[in-house]
């Protein structure tokens, strides 16, 4: 048999015997509300908490500065005010009156709130925000309850736009921070098969396409604008099973944090997810978070209780904030946990630190510096074989190509990264066994690389993150919480679903020849990995029912 393309993973387990190390999470835990009544569906940007709190039949947005502590409510004159969302000091929610109508409201201004695009009669709902982009369920288009449509408002141009059109139930809207992209679940109207929606900003208006296919039952999305993350049921070894999944937004490898029990309702920000995790021997859901920078699992929470419906921000100076809710006493109230990821501590001694090491030492004796993705591809025969993946990685980087890895050694070959050339076919050579190249990451970014020449020929590539030269666990301070981490490697799924795909290699324009960094064999090398990327591919599991639909936001 032919040997198979493999495509590998962070750390596999050939590449890295021991599992690495892992820190922890020290923080600050906190009660955000516990008065009467509930307390739910907290949303947080920087430092100021949105959320809805309910008693006496009544209902108000209310929001709450962490830092400061103070708590007030938006004033909505006996209407019902419930689902806030929150972008740096703007809120928006759902006002029903007369009508069920989205508002916006701005933290610090003594002025009263504001109905976005006035409609009489409207029937809007789930209102969400990125930056100036505001999205929101809209039932008035259709008339019908199984059939809303995406809508968005752009705050600065005051301008309405329909995004969805189709007898579809769409739902569960989601912003990107800089508002330029938008996911959302597609359902039909029985809200069964359900797939991942995205539409991105163009420069004159949002193009919209799909992200999953008939994978499995997907919900829940949300993006940072370069990952979307989401929650799908599927089949896994013949037993249904709800993971967190998440995928680039320019296409590529979708990855799934293969946990047992059930997990649900992810929210990204940065590089880190938070979600609802169901242990089977613990029985209830906690609040987990996961770094895909340390594919390192944290549990926030480990109380008897239900904790869901969570949301997190990471501020530009490194702090983190995860919001929640939980039951308690009869009542839902609202917590929060507040940190800085090990590592972003100052360094204290940059004078002792070791010097950089060049790329050609790291790729022959990496030691402690992390490995954060790795790739092999095997030459056939026919066509030159390419494969891909997707992976997060910031600042100075180190490429390595191990020719020869698993086979004879390569004589022709391409990798790129997020579309830029590499290494061409001139440094594969019968006499060369590695090849090393400084390089640097820019956070989700995509691997591909492509063989041609004999068939039985193979090299791996391996890229390599910069070692942190700070404290990764800070000493405690007094009054915090310690957290451990666990380290867990996503798995890599070769899965289709894309509708469409537009592939521009970097460097390149429309209409125009290859720059003067790359050449034409290079763009017929891009051409035939998008072509790979793009063709029909069989996928192993199976539609199963429709997961929990997230409280407050679904039909």
């Amino acid at each position: 048999m032919l040997r198979a393309l493999a495509l590998l993973t962070c750390l596999l387990p050939a590449l890295s015997p021991a599992s690495p190390e892992v820190g922890s999470l020290s923080g600050s835990a906190k009660l955000v509300n516990g008065g009467p009544g509930d307390q739910t569906d907290p949303h947080v940007s920087g430092a100021l908490v949105a959320y809805t709190s309910e008693s006496g039949g009544t209902s108000e947005i209310r929001y709450h500065d962490l830092a400061s502590g103070t708590d007030q409510a938006i004033p909505n004159d006996g209407a019902f005010d419930f689902v806030s969302d929150i972008s740096g000091s703007t809120v928006v929610f759902t006002r029903v009156n007369t009508s069920s109508a989205i508002f916006t409201y701005e933290v610090g201004t003594a002025q009263a709130p504001v109905e976005l695009a006035p409609q009489a009669g409207s029937s809007r709902r789930a209102a969400v925000i990125g930056g100036r982009t505001v999205a929101w369920q809209d039932f008035g288009y259709t008339g019908s309850t199984l059939e809303p449509e995406i809508a968005l408002f752009d705050l600065d141009q005051g301008t309405l736009t329909r995004l969805t059109d189709d007898r579809m139930l769409d739902r569960t809207p989601s912003v990107a921070p800089d508002g330029k992209t938008v996911v959302w679940a597609k359902c039909d109207a029985q809200g069964q098969h359900c797939d991942i929606w995205q539409a991105r900003w163009a420069g004159n208006g949002f193009n919209s396409q799909a992200l999953t296919g008939s994978e499995g039952e997907e919900s829940q999305p949300d993006t940072n604008g370069d990952i979307v993350v989401y929650a799908s049921t599927r089949m896994v070894d013949g037993v249904s099973d709800r993971d967190i999944y998440w995928k680039p937004v320019n296409g590529g490898t979708e990855q799934r944090l293969a946990l047992p029990g059930l997990d649900a309702n992810p929210s990204i920000s940065g590089s880190l997810i938070a979600f609802e995790r169901k242990d089977p021997a613990k029985g209830d859901f906690d609040i987990a978070l996961y770094d895909l920078d340390t594919q390192t699992l944290y549990l926030l929470t480990k109380s008897a209780e239900n904790e869901n419906l969570n949301d997190l921000s990471v501020a530009d100076d490194g702090t983190v904030r995860v919001v929640w809710t939980v039951a308690e006493n009869g009542d839902f109230n609202v917590h929060s946990f507040t940190f800085k990821l090990p590592g972003n501590a100052p360094c204290e001694d940059v004078a002792s630190a070791e010097p950089p090491r060049t790329a050609e030492a790291v790729c022959t004796q990496p030691g402690s510096t992390p490995l954060l993705a790795a790739l092999e591809v095997a030459r056939t025969t026919g066509q030159p074989n390419a494969v891909s993946l997707g992976f997060y990685g910031l600042g100075a980087g180190v490429l390595c190509v191990d020719n020869g890895y698993s086979g004879e050694r390569a004589t022709s070959g391409w990798v790129w990264l997020d579309g830029a050339e590499i290494v061409d076919p001139s440094s594969f050579k019968p006499t060369v066994s590695l090849v090393a190249r400084d390089v640097t990451l820019d956070g989700n970014t995509w691997l591909a690389a492509l063989i041609s020449g004999n068939a039985g020929s193979s090299f791996r590539i391996r890229i390599y993150g910069t070692a942190s030269q700070c404290d990764v666990t800070p000493p405690p301070v007094k009054g915090e919480e310690r957290i451990p981490g666990e380290y867990v490697a996503p798995l890599s799924l070769e899965v289709g679903g894309v509708s469409s795909l537009t592939f521009v290699p970097q460097g390149e324009t429309h209409g125009a020849g290859c720059s003067a960094g790359g050449t034409s064999m290079a763009a017929a090398g891009l051409a035939l990995v998008a072509l790979w990327l793009a063709r029909p591919r069989r996928v192993s599991v199976r539609v199963s029912r429709k997961e929990l639909r997230r409280s407050g936001r679904a039909l």
